[in-house]
C-alpha cells in the first residue's frame, strides 16, 4: 500500500470514530454552500486526534470541533466571523488547493503529526495530506492558512 493510502484511511477514521458525517454528505445538506474540514492526526498521543468542520450556510459559518478523547464525545459548536472564513477561502484559492497534492514527503510511519484538509462544496470534493513541521512550498503556505485563520482547529486537549 502506498504512503497516501495508508495516511488517507488512518485520517478518515478519526471523523468516523466522531460519528461526523463526511464532507460530500454535508456539502449536500440544504442551504449549505461549502465545507471545510481539518482532520488532526497527533501521533504520538500527546493529545486527542480532532476534526473540524466549518460550514457556510446562508450569510453565517458554523464552526464544529470534535476531538476523540476529549470531552467525553460532546462537540465544540460556535460561529466564526465571515471576514476570516473568507480570508480562509481565499488563502486557498491563492494556493490553487484545488489541484494541489498531498505532501509528497509524508513519513511512512506515525513519526509526525498529520493534517488532512479537505473543501467540499456541491457534488465537488477536494482533500490534501500534510505533515506541518515537514510541510514546504506551497504545503507550508496552507498550514500557515489553517494557523492563521483557524486555530481552534489547532487547538490540542488531552
Amino acid at each position: 500500500m502506498s504512503i497516501i493510502g495508508y495516511h488517507a484511511p488512518a485520517l478518515r477514521a478519526i471523523a468516523e470514530s466522531l460519528a461526523l458525517d463526511s464532507v460530500a454528505q454535508i456539502a449536500r445538506q440544504p442551504g449549505v454552500q461549502a465545507v471545510y474540514r481539518i482532520t488532526v492526526l497527533i501521533h504520538d498521543g500527546r493529545a486527542s486526534s480532532a476534526a473540524t468542520t466549518m460550514k457556510r450556510v446562508g450569510q453565517g459559518v458554523i464552526l464544529e470541533l470534535a476531538y476523540q478523547r476529549a470531552l467525553d464525545g460532546t462537540r465544540l459548536v460556535r460561529t466564526l466571523p465571515i471576514a476570516r472564513y473568507e480570508r480562509f477561502v481565499c488563502a486557498l484559492s491563492e494556493l490553487d488547493f484545488d489541484h494541489l497534492p498531498d505532501q509528497p514527503d509524508l513519513p511512512d510511519r506515525p513519526t509526525a503529526d498529520l493534517w488532512m484538509v479537505e473543501r467540499a462544496a456541491g457534488s465537488f470534493r477536494r482533500a490534501v495530506i500534510v505533515a506541518p513541521a515537514l510541510a514546504q512550498g506551497r504545503h507550508l503556505r496552507l498550514v500557515d492558512a489553517v494557523r492563521t485563520y483557524l486555530p481552534e482547529a489547532l487547538r490540542e486537549l488531552p
